[in-house]
């Protein structure tokens, strides 16, 4: 039953991947999210078939049929991603509702901003703001520990990635972070409290860093965003059995 259940939440997981994929999008770019999707080259609107997650990529041959420009192969990966995360947190969570909603809210957040971070290096305020008394709510009334511990997050979230780009400033004399990147983090602060974090930012980081200098030698600037998410999902996931070890080795 369990597995039945959380096969559903993978398709709409897919379609809420889909959906979000294309508000971060179009916010971006300032452009209305309502209306079809359509070519980014020539406007063209996609067929319904090609709007089907993951498998309209391929019914649409990777690319438009009106001016034959190839889509982006992001599309059907973030769709698959989404329908998987809905799927794994379902099995890890189906016993806590509550908890299942409230992760499956970080995790449309997070699909809308790395969209519009990998298209555009933004991090719209529009989505911060939809997002952000939804996240508080539902992490005050509903903490994983305390619901102290999630505004502590948040504010630790905020303020060490100010004291980042502050110290990236005055060090480098140029932008080491984002301003959607500091904001973003009190959310993320918020979700995850603040045992986990300052975890999720060295994943972060570390994960950055080796996709870096073994994939993306060429790409500058790199995004943020997207290893900002994986390191949350990982911190999220591991992180309390990470600490416990840590700090069992520790005493």
């Amino acid at each position: 039953m369990e597995l039945m259940i959380a096969f559903y939440m993978f398709l709409i997981g897919s379609i809420l991947a889909s959906f979000f994929t294309l508000v971060g999008m179009r916010l971006s770019e300032g452009a209305s999210i309502g209306g079809r999707s359509y070519c980014d080259r020539c406007e063209f609107v996609v067929p319904w078939y090609g709007l089907i997650p993951v498998i309209g990529y391929f019914l649409l041959g990777g690319k438009c049929k009106y001016c034959n420009v190839k889509i982006s192969a992001y599309y059907p990966l973030v769709e698959f991603i989404g329908g998987v995360l809905f799927a794994v947190t379902y099995l890890y969570l189906y016993d806590n509702v509550v908890e299942y909603i409230i992760t499956l809210v970080f995790f449309c957040l997070m699909l809308a901003v790395t969209a519009s971070d990998v298209k555009d290096q933004i991090v719209p305020d529009k989505v911060l703001l939809v997002f952000l008394p939804v996240i508080l709510i539902l992490r005050i009334f509903f903490p994983m520990t305390e619901w102290h511990l999630a505004l502590l997050g948040g504010f630790a979230g905020f303020g060490f990635m100010y004291l980042l780009a502050w110290y990236g400033q005055k060090r480098f004399k140029q932008d080491a972070l984002g301003g959607g990147d500091i904001k973003l983090y009190f959310l993320i602060g918020i979700f995850l409290e603040i045992q986990l974090v300052f975890l999720s930012l060295f994943f972060a980081a570390l994960i950055a860093l080796i996709t870096g200098r073994v994939f993306l030698k060429d790409m500058n600037p790199i995004p943020f965003v997207p290893f900002i998410f994986a390191g949350s999902v990982l911190a999220y996931f591991f992180g309390p059995t990470i600490l416990d070890w840590y700090l069992g080795f520790l005493l």
